[in-house]
């Protein structure tokens, strides 16, 4: 038998029995990727940021009426009970309200895209508060979302963030935002 001061003077560490390859090979690996984290919460408009829409109402596209019509692109996803609810949290789980963007080589491609008539675009300061049923996430990259803070139905929050861009928003076309903020590299 080993005498114990022999014994924990023996042992190897298993980082040291590792070869690089092996240790590749042993990682764990996820059935799906784990959600990233938000970046943030706010109750006030940090920074510029603009909402694109097809006509000076917003209007939020409801996750299975979207799939319905054989389209995947979604706003939000409205839950059993009829309601949209807040996403609790600190990761982001998908989309759940008005996407809003800082100007950027991404809301520049957005609004080059965009197709409409009627297109309207919302350029909102910093510094404007969301009303208290309201709340803006830094969701990931550049991408940022007026979501709801209590359980409401769609076109509850539909109006609720139209008036609030309408009111705290500067309103523009297409054209006028392409001439004011052009694009450069």
């Amino acid at each position: 038998m080993l005498s114990p001061a022999l014994f924990i003077s023996s042992r190897v560490s298993s980082q040291s029995l590792r070869s690089p390859i092996l240790t590749h090979a042993c990682r764990r690996a996820y059935a799906t990727k784990p959600n990233p984290p938000l970046l943030g919460r706010y109750t006030t408009i940090p920074y510029e940021l603009f909402r694109i829409n097809a006509s000076k109402k917003v209007i939020l596209r409801n996750f299975e009426d979207q799939k319905k019509l054989g389209r995947s692109s979604y706003d939000l996803v409205v839950q059993e009970d009829g309601l949209v609810h807040p996403r609790p949290g600190d990761t982001f789980d998908g989309p759940n309200g008005a996407s809003v963007r800082p100007d950027g080589a991404m809301m520049q491609e957005v609004v080059r895209n965009f197709r409409g008539k009627n297109t309207t675009i919302y350029r909102i300061l910093p510094g404007r508060e969301l009303p208290e049923d309201l709340i803006l996430l830094h969701e990931h990259s550049d991408h940022h979302s007026i979501q709801c803070r209590v359980p409401m139905k769609l076109s509850q929050l539909n109006k609720k963030v139209t008036e609030f861009c309408q009111e705290n928003g500067e309103e523009m076309t297409k054209q006028e935002f392409v001439d004011r903020y052009p694009f450069t590299v």
